[in-house]
């Protein structure tokens, strides 16, 4: 197991072919974190990208993209092992640093994407994905949550 394995988790409010699109650009990772030489090992379209990771690390990377609502999760996971000898606080600290460059790249990325959107409000354009079974008509016809037998009406 990677001495580091890091996972984030966060809902970009934006059409899921652009966040593809802009996410799966080598030079943003890149960019991301300087010290880390990211190499595709599977290029997925929507789904993501898949990286080896070399440089001051050593190990893989990967995002991809979950439809939920009118926008995406993005799952982002590091999963290295420092080059250089690290351990007990420096290694903090270094699990920190990635995932303090992975939010605030990815939240700046965000508000890019998210721009012009009330907060709490559907996308414009967008027709939001079934998320969990709601929105839906089970086989008996009943809408969720519908009691299947019917309720007296006399009071108690």
């Amino acid at each position: 197991m990677p001495t580091l394995d890091i996972s984030c988790d966060d809902l970009v409010v934006a059409d899921p072919a652009y966040v593809a699109e802009r996410l799966g650009s080598d030079t943003l990772w890149r960019e991301w974190w300087p010290e880390l030489t990211l190499t595709p090992a599977e290029r997925r379209g929507l789904e993501g990208v898949r990286w080896n990771v070399t440089g001051a690390a050593i190990g893989t990377a990967e995002w991809w993209l979950e439809p939920v609502r009118d926008g995406v999760v993005v799952h982002w996971y590091l999963r290295v092992d420092p080059a250089g000898r690290v351990r007990g606080r420096a290694l903090a600290r270094l699990k920190e640093r990635y995932v303090e460059s992975y939010r605030e790249h990815l939240w700046r990325f965000k508000d890019e994407a998210e721009a012009g959107r009330p907060a709490g409000e559907q996308r414009p354009g967008s027709e939001p994905a079934i998320v969990s079974g709601e929105d839906t008509e089970p086989a008996s016809g009943k809408a969720v949550g519908e009691p299947s037998s019917t309720r007296s009406t006399t009071k108690r």
